[in-house]
């Protein structure tokens, strides 16, 4: 005699079901993105490496760029939170803006594919995800109004800043580079915004916690 299930457990099967297929579509995109010619991904790619119809591919995102906004939350939001909580513990912003540009450039080096995956998404929509783009912006205007950083504009100071991080980026998954590159990259930031070259020296000697890697 067959068992019943109840409508409870058939709709938790169901969404159980329907976590596995999200997180399926976002792995393949991962993976197509994770490459250097990774931006050129159609969602056709994405079906064939996740095993779905296209029909299956809308029931969960309603374009490409739907799936590329959720995948760069989802490969950014766990491991911005926690550079965002080793950044208050440090007292000044140039700092805290050191800090998140070196975590960024020496993950790129430990994992180019998420480093690929960033760098292919940002060609795509803001750079490194709309969460990183605001973080930028107000870390810049915070820089700006303490006086630490002399800038004309919050604006062109987080362009400076994030345009750099994404280029250097690029570079360092083309190409080797010396393992201080980051710091070196982050020295002439900060000398962009004018902050005294004794404060960058500390703000480079700040020990790197290792950080949460999870990808999609």
């Amino acid at each position: 005699m067959a068992t019943k299930i109840s409508p409870e457990r058939r709709a938790h099967i169901g969404v159980e079901k329907r976590a596995r297929t999200r997180a399926t579509i976002l792995s393949a995109a991962f993976h197509l993105l994770g490459r250097p010619n990774g931006r050129s991904t159609r969602i056709e790619e994405v079906c064939g490496i996740a095993l779905i119809s296209r029909g299956t591919f809308y029931n969960y995102f309603s374009d490409i760029d739907e799936l590329f906004e959720v995948l760069t939350y989802e490969m950014s939001h766990e491991f911005n939170v926690a550079v965002q909580e080793l950044m208050r513990t440090l007292p000044i912003c140039a700092m805290r803006v050191a800090l998140a540009i070196r975590y960024y450039l020496h993950r790129a080096r430990q994992d180019p594919s998420w480093g690929w995956a960033m760098v292919n998404l940002s060609s795509v929509g803001p750079i490194f995800g709309s969460d990183t783009f605001q973080y930028a912006t107000a870390s810049v205007q915070e820089g700006i109004e303490s006086g630490e950083f002399k800038l004309q504009s919050v604006t062109i100071g987080r362009d400076m800043m994030i345009g750099t991080v994404l280029a250097s980026m690029t570079t360092l998954l083309r190409q080797e580079q010396e393992h201080d590159h980051p710091e070196k990259v982050v020295r002439q930031i900060l000398s962009a915004f004018q902050v005294p070259p004794s404060v960058i020296d500390d703000c480079v000697a700040i020990e790197l916690l290792d950080l949460p890697l999870q990808v999609p």
